[in-house]
């Protein structure tokens, strides 16, 4: 079983197995306070890796903590496996954007707006930051005493980032969102998948050029005469390993449907795309 990772006192990152997409093989959950103590993405399916969430959190109730909050950053199956579940066990309320809320099949409690905070003790207070891409009701949450992120699908640690339009994906946002992240400011970013980044403003800068790289390669392959899905995905991801070329293609869809939006691309009756 993983050991708590302390980044501070009131801060601890947990890695539980998810069934999420590889390499990635955990999502990390995160306990934040001291006595009020709220956790963030407690997404394990599983019954041992539970049991183990379980008994770490009544080590620290039996310390004087209360958990007085469960949270999840959006909808996706490996971010909210043990929520409904673990929230009735501790009798917690569930906190999501409404439209999270609105793509769960369990209640959420109190449904949180970009700026929201939830204040903890000692310090420890946790601000919504609105950031949609990944998914529509997508939140990051910053504690605000110490500056450490809870990024959840906005990066990550190992692996990359999904921008999925059938599922709500929307590249544009995305962009956006790193953007907003950066000008928080904060200290260090804990993905949901892989290990605590320390250089978050790196991260994020690097994140951004490559979805600008990508989006020239897009067009790129426009100008070079691709005009369907198969040779832009051939012309655009050429240095993708072919294996991931059915994850590559949901990518190359959100980057075609910002270029449409920026009027830069039309898509024809035909599925033909062409420059504008």
């Amino acid at each position: 079983m993983a050991e708590p990772e302390v980044l501070d006192p009131g801060v601890w990152r947990v890695p539980y197995e998810t069934p999420t997409l590889p390499p990635a093989t955990a999502t990390n959950t995160l306990i934040v306070g001291t006595r009020r103590v709220a956790v963030i993405e407690p997404a394990t399916p599983y019954a041992t890796e539970r049991a183990a969430l379980d008994a770490l959190l009544t080590e620290r109730a039996a310390a004087g903590a209360e958990i007085v909050a469960v949270l999840v950053t959006h909808h996706h199956g490996d971010h909210i496996g043990y929520a409904f579940e673990l929230a009735q066990r501790l009798r917690a309320p569930i906190y999501a954007h409404s439209l999270t809320a609105a793509r769960l099949d369990f209640p959420v409690d109190v449904t949180l707006a970009d700026g929201d905070r939830l204040e903890l003790d000692d310090g420890y207070v946790l601000r919504a930051l609105f950031t949609p891409g990944h998914a529509p009701g997508h939140l990051v949450y910053c504690e605000e005493r110490t500056g450490i992120a809870y990024a959840g699908d906005l990066v990550a640690g190992i692996g990359t980032i999904l921008i999925d339009p059938a599922d709500g994906g929307d590249m544009s946002a995305y962009l956006d969102s790193l953007a907003r992240l950066g000008a928080a400011r904060p200290t260090a970013l804990v993905p949901s998948h892989g290990p605590v980044i320390t250089a978050p403003q790196e991260c994020l800068e690097r994140y951004i050029t490559h979805r600008r790289q990508r989006e020239g390669r897009v067009l790129a392959a426009l100008h070079a005469g691709a005009t369907r899905m198969p040779e832009l995905l051939a012309g655009a991801y050429s240095d993708t390993p072919r294996e991931i070329w059915w994850l590559a293609e949901r990518s190359l869809d959100a980057h075609l449907r910002k270029l449409e939006a920026e009027g830069r691309v039309r898509r024809e009756p035909d599925g033909q795309f062409v420059l504008t």
